[in-house]
């Protein structure tokens, strides 16, 4: 597997902005599990390959051609199949205020963020191969053109969801939605079944039942995949000890969340970290 990354500087008066691009070949795991960011929005293209992908409550099979769409805040997974090449290119923006959509999304609520091999893929693919050569070249006027080329990239993005379709979520949908959002914003503390179902007012078989039914996932899986995925941005993102991520993602023993890290990711953390230290 290998990874191309490049950041970019917030400009000064505040407007939305590419704040990344990354390229991953994947010729085996490593792949970032369930994770969401608070302050950036992404847009996938998957350039090679298939597999699985999961944003919010809405799971589905991906392939060469589809592009994904995920706004700030919203918990996303991916199941690569890598017994075929899968290439993807990420493209994070910041300060995301779309119109007619809440900040930091790209559609408003209820549009469904995967579109399989919309027309406006081949265009989204031309100007992110054009945003990742000009992030390697990184001349004096690079930087520029990179965020002038991402305001075409939010355009064709506009196109996509001002065609998708609008799937209103069910009673029982918008219950899992609410569990998964506090299941976010609590994820490092011992969450229990029995204590979500006392929060949630639903009986523990009936809440374990309809989260698998909704999500694809067992509430443990989840609640694992998610500290693991949050424990995967911190040690690329921040300088913070394997320890002191293990802790604040709430595994109290850092020997442990090494071993299920290794078990989940392929690499120990700390291998991890010197994986992921790449830049354009």
């Amino acid at each position: 597997m290998s990874i191309q990354y490049a950041a970019f500087d917030p400009p000064s008066d505040g407007a939305p902005y590419l704040s990344h691009i990354i390229y991953s070949d994947w010729s085996k795991g490593h792949n970032h599990i369930l994770h969401c960011h608070a302050d950036t929005a992404e847009i996938l293209l998957i350039l090679q390959g298939h597999g699985g992908y999961t944003v919010g409550l809405h799971r589905t099979e991906i392939q060469a051609g589809d592009v994904v769409l995920t706004g700030c805040g919203v918990p996303h997974d991916e199941f690569p199949q890598t017994d075929d090449l899968y290439q993807t290119l990420c493209l994070g923006f910041r300060a995301l205020a779309q119109p007619g959509c809440a900040s930091g999304q790209f559609a408003e609520e209820g549009r469904l963020p995967v579109f399989h091999r919309p027309p406006q893929f081949l265009e989204l693919a031309a100007l992110g191969g054009m945003i990742q050569r000009h992030a390697e070249a990184r001349g004096e006027r690079d930087d520029l053109l990179c965020q002038h080329l991402a305001r075409g990239v939010l355009e064709l993005a506009a196109q996509l969801t001002s065609q998708s379709a609008i799937a209103p979520l069910s009673e029982q949908a918008a219950l899992v939605s609410r569990l998964e959002a506090y299941i976010g914003a609590h994820y490092a503390e011992d969450l229990t079944i029995s204590r979500l179902s006392r929060l949630f007012y639903i009986s523990p078989f009936h809440l374990s039942h309809l989260f698998k039914e909704q999500t694809g996932y067992s509430l443990k899986q989840y609640i694992l995949r998610r500290r693991i995925g949050e424990a995967q941005t911190r040690l690329y993102s921040t300088r913070e000890s394997v320890q002191q991520i293990a802790s604040s993602v709430g595994f109290e023993d850092a020997g442990y969340f090494s071993r299920l890290f290794t078990k989940y990711i392929g690499l120990p953390p700390v291998e991890y970290r010197k994986f992921m230290n790449i830049s354009l």
